[in-house]
């Protein structure tokens, strides 16, 4: 079997990974999702509502941006009494890569 054979072949079928990282891709392309990531970096958990106050969005729509973020795996939830906070799940080493790649980025921004 020729290279382009293998390529085309591993195009027209996406392994468990390539459907990993577009959820991951597709969870982090909407601005607010990523800026939810982003304060993360820095905040080693944080409460929904305190998601929404900095995210200028209601708790619901908060709520909805996590879901989406859990669902990628890039995030976990956590309930301590009646709160239910939220931190990244340093466990995936895609979130340990992006937030390598984050942390470099904002060193280097002007």
């Amino acid at each position: 079997m020729n290279t382009r054979t293998i390529i085309q072949q591993e195009v027209k079928s996406p392994n468990e990974t390539d459907r990993r990282l577009v959820a991951v891709f597709k969870a982090l392309g909407d601005m607010t999702r990523f800026r939810i990531f982003r304060l993360l970096i820095d905040q080693p958990r944080i409460s929904i509502s305190e998601i929404a106050k900095l995210s200028h969005v209601s708790s619901p729509l908060a709520s909805q941006h996590i879901k989406i973020l859990v669902h990628a795996q890039l995030l976990e939830k956590q309930r301590t009494g009646k709160k239910i906070y939220s931190r990244l799940d340093r466990t995936n080493p895609v979130v340990r890569e992006l937030v390598r790649s984050i942390k470099k980025n904002i060193k280097t921004e002007p």
